[in-house]
């Protein structure tokens, strides 16, 4: 295996020698391809073909989603200067970032949580998917996050199915505690993406030491902890047959699939369905990896459902 920085050997816990291979495989190859999405409340898939025609880029559509398209990374610069990203009729968007909503069997008029909600991607692509015919409430606390996630939402006409709330995402039980009666311990939502602040160890790129040279074992660990915290309250926020997806940039299993054995063991109610998009890897209990790739960066998903 290449030799590697000694503060990125910690990502390898408890990772067989052959998964540890495909992550180094990964970092030492990463994205060469640009990625986007088509914005339903704005245009069509047609209108978007037709406008990628025009301009003559050579496009490919993602595998599993007919609203993906991708190309390579050269022709970044020319796409953002289309008038369709202009306009925001398309959304410069990481595949690996499109999979958690596309797991969230979504519906119209779900009540949606988004927990840890900036930039917006994730946000504006659920409300893209559902024509906006949703409630999202999307959660940051961070005042230039929050900034971002508010100019996302705007700039992809979405602000009328969108409720921002600057909070921190630890706090949520706290805050929507009571429903429209004032009665306690109210259960909420449908449908809730976590989408949790993590160590990012699957976008790491062994070419860019900016990528990796603040990783270590113990902020992994540290965000391990703050993960089940925040999968802590999105369970108690979320309505009998509902679903959390659980997902990080993260390869490291502390980050992963620790956490949501972890919250499984305390929680028997929930159980764990198969991901809709294939993944790299089936792990235990219908866990799913992506490796980082020339084509995705590296990704985990969990789906969690709640039963009455």
């Amino acid at each position: 295996m290449t030799s590697l920085p000694s503060n990125l050997l910690g990502v390898f816990e408890n990772i067989s020698p052959a998964d540890q291979e495909k992550i180094v495989t990964g970092w030492s190859h990463p994205r060469s391809i640009v990625s986007f999405r088509v914005n339903h409340l704005k245009c069509t898939r047609v209108e978007v073909i037709e406008e990628l025609k025009k301009a003559s880029f050579p496009y490919s559509v993602w595998t599993h989603s007919e609203d993906a398209f991708y190309m390579d990374k050269e022709h970044e610069y020319t796409l953002r200067g289309l008038e369709i990203y202009k306009t925001g009729k398309i959304y410069v968007q990481s595949l690996s970032s499109m999979i958690p909503a596309l797991c969230l069997d979504l519906q119209s008029d779900q009540k949606i949580l988004d927990m840890a909600a900036a930039p917006g991607s994730k946000t504006t692509q659920i409300a893209s998917m559902l024509g906006g015919n949703c409630k999202i409430t999307a959660l940051e606390k961070f005042g230039v996050r929050l900034e971002k996630l508010v100019h996302t939402i705007k700039a992809q006409g979405v602000e009328e199915c969108v409720e921002v709330v600057k909070i921190d995402a630890t706090e949520v039980v706290a805050h929507f505690s009571k429903d429209e009666k004032g009665n306690k311990g109210a259960k909420m939502f449908d449908r809730i993406l976590l989408d949790v602040p993590c160590s990012s160890d699957g976008r790491i790129n062994l070419e860019d030491e900016k990528t990796f040279c603040w990783y270590s074992g113990d902020k992994s660990r540290s965000k391990s902890l703050l993960q089940y915290e925040m999968l802590e309250q999105a369970r108690k926020m979320l309505v009998d047959g509902g679903k959390i997806v659980y997902s990080t940039c993260s390869i490291s299993r502390r980050e992963n699939e620790d956490v949501v054995q972890k919250f499984l063991k305390t929680h028997p109610e929930f159980t764990l369905l198969p991901s809709p998009i294939a993944p790299d890897y089936t792990l235990e209990d219908n866990m799913n990896r992506w490796y980082p790739s020339p084509m995705m960066e590296g990704f985990f998903v969990a789906i969690l459902e709640k039963h009455t």
